[in-house]
């Protein structure tokens, strides 16, 4: 029987000779880990991600290498948007079962033939965190703008609906709220926190069961969109602005004909005086303000709009130097791994052939000091060892004399048999022929 944790052979006493742990303890840990294993995939199956996750999480509390529960756990996180967590579990499981067998490194391998994913991975987390940002500052229509183009790019990025319905709750649209909790449940159908906020909203529980079972038809492989788009009050004002554009008030007061016959050459010439003036002190100045005001506006806009795209190609430069940087180290990491293995493989082909007959000594000097401080069970185990890993008159004549401390004369004079058949010319011989002889 060989032990659960390590592979070394599991003593009389039920503990591993090696890391001495319990093997029905182990056995037990590792039957309740296959367990929540088997829950967690029942309800993935459901889409109860969130209680899948909870399952595989104490999947791996009781077996952290349980490698189905960790590549599981990953692929969830993955569907839920969260690449980074699902790369990280899967990166783990590939670390404590490097054979190609384990599905993770194909995982990882379709992850990083697509660097674009990757990066868009990265941005995921900035822009969330900036939407995160923004909503407790309390810029509401800058943490809109980010959570929509978020989504637009991941539609089942679970934590940016939960936001979502959290700044709709806050701004007064309750169904624009429901319709994101919607997106969440069927991703995830019993995620707490779209039931809790649910319930916050003061929906009952029966229209929460509604809602999951209406949630079933909604596409979430399709980019988010709201209906009615959200309107800041600076686009209510422009658009109330525009309407009365268009519906202008046109009525006036009553008519009288004027009688243009009172008018002489003199009043005529002063009216046109006046007007030419007002145009020039008036009318023109604030003509040539409005173009310079224009003016200015597109300059600093057009000044912004580069500043961004500078920054924004520093950034991709410098992603780019990290990236190289990255290349170079595993290379090298790669090489000195590559160097290490060679070395540790010449060593242990050293050690290997010198490890037996140092073990099988070693242990029988441990017998026969712990006979002679009277530890006969200790120094029965130590000469079982010895024996497993060969066989001597050493192992045998310390085993004897152990049992007879034990008092165990049948198993004694069993062990003197051994040695008196198999080593006759062995110098305990004549000391143990009385004890046969009786």
């Amino acid at each position: 029987m060989e032990c659960l944790n390590c592979g070394a052979p599991i003593l009389e006493n039920g503990h591993c000779s090696e890391c001495g742990m319990n093997y029905k303890l182990l056995a037990k840990a590792y039957n309740t880990s296959n367990y929540y294993y088997n829950m967690g995939l029942d309800r993935a199956g459901v889409r109860d991600l969130t209680g899948a996750i909870d399952a595989l999480n104490l999947a791996l509390k009781y077996n952290k290498q349980n490698i189905n529960a960790r590549n599981l756990l990953g692929l969830i996180y993955y569907e839920m948007g969260e690449t980074v967590l699902g790369l990280t579990h899967w990166v783990v499981s590939s670390n404590y079962l490097p054979d190609e067998d384990n599905i993770a490194h194909r995982y990882i391998k379709e992850v990083q033939a697509d660097s674009e994913k990757l990066e868009e991975a990265n941005q995921l987390a900035k822009q969330f965190n900036q939407a995160l940002m923004h909503a407790k500052q309390g810029t509401k229509d800058l943490a809109f703008i980010q959570l929509k183009r978020i989504l637009s790019g991941y539609p089942h990025f679970v934590k940016g609906y939960l936001l979502l319905a959290l700044l709709y709750m806050d701004n007064g649209n309750p169904d624009k709220a429901k319709k994101a909790l919607k997106r969440v449940l069927r991703i995830d159908k019993n995620n707490t926190l779209a039931v809790k906020y649910l319930s916050e909203m003061g929906v009952a529980s029966k229209d929460i069961i509604g809602i999951k079972e209406s949630s079933g038809r909604i596409d979430v492989d399709s980019a988010y969109s709201d209906e009615d788009q959200y309107k800041s009050d600076l686009e209510t004002f422009v658009q109330k602005g525009l309407e009365n554009i268009d519906n202008p008030d046109l009525s006036v007061g009553s008519y009288k004909e004027i009688n243009h016959n009172k008018f002489n050459l003199l009043y005529v010439s002063v009216g046109l005086i006046l007007g030419i003036l007002t145009f020039w002190l008036l009318i023109l100045p604030t003509k040539l303000n409005s173009t310079k005001q224009e003016n200015r506006d597109i300059q600093l806009s057009y000044s912004e709009e580069i500043s961004e795209k500078n920054v924004v190609i520093s950034d991709l430069e410098s992603k780019i130097t990290d990236l190289e940087k990255q290349l170079k180290e595993k290379e090298k990491e790669k090489s000195k791994n590559a160097k290490e293995e060679k070395d540790s493989k010449e060593s242990f082909e050293v050690i290997k052939d010198n490890i037996p007959n140092t073990a099988y000594s070693a242990l029988c000097e441990e017998a026969a000091k712990a006979i002679e401080a009277k530890e006969y069970e200790k120094a029965i185990n130590m000469c079982n060892v010895a024996l497993q890993i060969k066989e001597g008159e050493e192992a045998y004549y310390s085993l004897g004399k152990a049992y007879l401390g034990n008092q165990n004369e049948e198993k004694a004079k069993a062990a003197f048999i051994s040695l008196k058949d198999n080593y006759p010319d062995s110098s305990h011989v004549s000391e143990i022929s009385d004890y046969l002889s009786e």
